[in-house]
């Protein structure tokens, strides 16, 4: 594996959605296979994929764990038998990130299964909800990462990259998804 300091941040590239395959292969051109890399930053620390999603599922358990918002999850609880983001088929990822079938990738399922498991706690009830900010269901939509609190909100970078809906929701897990991601190249 190749030292941070042989990388230095290219961009910062914001959110990839449904182009994400589109971004891959254009990265490729541009600067060669296996000499790019998407990191987060936190702070002066370069984050690799792993260390990212754990800081994404401590946002959600602190929020698990919150007493004010526990009736949202004991709703969720209740009536779903299991939770996708982007598309239904998302619940074959079970509790392993790197499986990632739809266009765009989709975290905030697994890491509610995750920490439900890790709390003794499961779903009981028999529909699929869609946790995502444009979801039919308002629970599901309370639950998506824009409505997360990240867990170091001081840490989220405030770079002007104009008004996606990612940052409008400033302090949220997904305001620090998109607005830490760093394309980093080698020097």
């Amino acid at each position: 594996m190749i030292p941070t300091s042989e990388w230095i941040i290219a961009e910062r590239p914001g959110w990839f959605g449904e182009a994400r395959e589109q971004k891959i292969v254009e990265y490729d051109a541009k600067y060669g296979k296996e000499n790019w890399r998407i990191r987060h930053q936190l702070g002066p620390r370069v984050l690799d994929l792993t260390q990212a999603l754990q800081l994404y599922e401590i946002s959600y358990e602190i929020d698990f764990l919150n007493p004010d918002r526990r009736y949202l999850w004991t709703d969720l609880m209740n009536r779903a038998k299991d939770v996708w983001t982007e598309e239904e088929s998302d619940i074959d990822s079970g509790l392993d990130y790197r499986i990632q079938k739809a266009k765009a990738v989709h975290y905030e399922d697994m890491s509610i299964r995750i920490i439900l498991l890790r709390h003794g706690q499961h779903f009981k009830g028999n529909k699929l909800i869609r946790v995502r900010a444009d979801s039919d269901d308002v629970v599901g939509k309370a639950l998506s990462s824009i409505h997360i609190p990240f867990v170091f909100p001081n840490y989220i970078e405030y770079v002007d990259c104009g008004s996606f809906w990612w940052n409008r929701h400033k302090g949220s897990l997904e305001h620090f998804w998109h607005a830490n991601k760093i394309l980093q190249v080698r020097k």
